[in-house]
């Protein structure tokens, strides 16, 4: 299999093992969960949260290859030079904010049952709040790739009008909205998953085809 096929697929890899690492994580408790109830839950949980942390960097590795390859498909000349480099700006964000929970991750694997309740509870609050460098980069990534898609026609419209309204969806803060809409950012991680599925898959047909 050569590279022109394989590059495509570091999305849907990237896809994978996001997802992956959420479910080896597990359910951690809330935010405003007492300190026992939490360092109970990640005593419990180390092997996963480690496994997490490897899971969700190797994905953020991915999700950079993917960006580099998505963006020689989408650049044609000086047509969709400004969406693309907001593209590749939102995969840095994402990757570092990717990078910020793999690191959490280990943390509290690393360090349940090693550390007073207080300190590790702290960082449980961060690894359940800090949605914003994850969020940012979501949504400059996604404008990016629909105003590129749609001005090339590099892939089907109906993907770039899809990265725009994901897009818009991210860039809305948590604790805004309220109620099930608070954290309706976080719900364009999730959409961008199926999205780096769909074209990485798309774009690896593609390849073999030609």
């Amino acid at each position: 299999m050569d590279a022109n096929r394989l590059a495509p697929l570091s999305g849907a890899a990237a896809a994978v093992l996001i997802v992956a690492s959420q479910g080896a994580a597990g359910t951690p408790p809330g935010s405003d969960a007492p300190a026992s109830e939490v360092v109970e839950y990640y005593v419990e949980h180390d092997t996963g949260q480690i496994a997490s942390a490897a899971l969700l960097s190797l994905g953020a590795i991915l999700v950079l290859v993917f960006a580099a390859t998505l963006v020689t498909v989408l650049r044609r000349g000086a047509v969709a030079s400004g969406p693309v480099v907001l593209l590749l700006s939102g995969a840095a964000v994402l990757v570092a904010g990717l990078a910020i929970f793999a690191g959490l991750s280990l943390t509290l694997g690393d360090l349940a049952g090693q550390v007073d309740d207080s300190t590790l509870r702290s960082v449980h609050v961060l690894s359940q709040e800090l949605f914003f460098p994850v969020t940012v980069g979501v949504s400059a990534f996604f404008l990016g790739a629909g105003f590129a898609t749609l001005r090339t026609g590099a892939l089907p419209r109906w993907l770039g009008w899809a990265a725009l309204v994901l897009g818009v969806v991210s860039a809305v803060p948590s604790h805004v909205l309220g109620g099930i809409l608070d954290h309706i950012g976080y719900v364009s991680f999730i959409g961008l998953c199926g999205w780096m599925l769909v074209v990485g898959i798309l774009l690896a047909v593609r390849a073999d085809q030609t």
